[in-house]
């Protein structure tokens, strides 16, 4: 099988170099795996964790092999990896129609999925479809390997338009990110079931107006049992999960049916409030009286224990 080789640049103001101290490069070797499935699911299924099945294809592409570390300069050190293109592991996924506008490519692997992530991260990208709270979650834990003494992982391998680096600034960002997306509630969506990818358990809904819906199968029954909707108005429920921004990412479907005379009135996508609204709505404008001055002076003070006894025993 095919293999590149990406690599993870640490760097930090002591301990790396040639001879880099095991609890720097230790707690990113350990956490390495679980982000890059994370950022490999993203990639193909707009879920960090998707339920039931994960195609044989994703697994294998997040399976990667340290080969070991050099000295990138005295303060550095460079840690090398082995990985297989999406192409020679997920072949089967590239072989049907292209589900998402962003779908990765086959000469892609799993390090470019999480340098994309990153970096729609660290921008702070609240449309982004490269994350949902999962991932923003798993970035923000690596703020325990910052306080170890490392001040910047960069991934150099990458051919982006500007160097991806992971440091406390995309965890800063992560952390707000997380904060702001609004919690996944159920939804109804009616429309045409355009598209469905049986390896990867997605459907495509086109909504009225031209928007597209896009759902991760969660149903009892297996989705080939959806083909005689194919091309036909459907109303699907499930799980909506938002971005930060209050768009919907995609769905949690577990129910896809033929839509009836009552759907109608769903033809539309579902969106959240953006969870800092409230608090904006609840902040004063300036000049504003507040709505709570009023009632200062009409809530008696606290009672006397005498005072509080009668009043009881008025009451009973």
């Amino acid at each position: 099988m095919n293999v590149v080789e990406r690599s993870f640049r640490l760097e930090g103001p002591s301990g790396l170099g040639a001879k880099p101290r095991p609890e720097l490069i230790g707690p990113v070797l350990t956490h390495l795996h679980d982000t890059l499935r994370d950022a490999v699911r993203m990639g193909f299924l707009h879920s960090s964790h998707p339920r039931g099945g994960i195609p044989r294809g994703l697994k294998a592409a997040a399976d990667v092999r340290y080969i070991g570390h050099s000295q990138a300069d005295d303060n550095a050190t460079l840690l090398r990896f082995e990985v297989s293109p999406f192409g020679d592991v997920a072949a089967d996924l590239f072989k049907q129609a292209r589900l998402w506008d962003d779908m990765p490519t086959p000469d892609q692997t799993a390090f470019e999925l999480l340098g994309a992530a990153l970096d729609d991260i660290g921008a702070r990208r609240e449309d982004s479809n490269r994350f949902d709270a999962g991932l923003l979650r798993r970035i923000a834990r690596y703020k325990v390997i910052f306080r170890c003494g490392l001040s910047r992982i960069v991934l150099p391998d990458l051919a982006a338009p500007r160097p991806v680096s992971f440091d406390t600034a995309v965890i800063d960002a992560a952390h707000a990110l997380s904060d702001a997306t609004p919690p996944s509630r159920r939804v109804r969506v009616c429309g045409r079931l355009d598209l469905m990818g049986v390896s990867q358990g997605v459907i495509k809904i086109h909504v009225a107006g031209g928007a597209v819906v896009t759902a991760l199968w969660d149903g009892r029954e297996p989705i080939e049992d959806l083909r005689s909707l194919l091309n036909r108005d459907v109303v699907c429920e499930g799980i909506g999960v938002f971005r930060p921004s209050g768009t919907l990412l995609r769905i949690d479907a577990d129910a896809v049916a033929a839509a009836g005379a009552g759907d109608a009135g769903f033809a539309v996508v579902p969106r959240a409030p953006r969870v800092g609204d409230i608090k904006r709505q609840l902040l004063l404008k300036s000049g504003e009286a507040s709505a709570y001055r009023d009632l200062l002076g009409s809530i008696p003070a606290e009672e006397s224990d005498e005072d509080f006894a009668a009043a009881i025993e008025a009451m009973s």
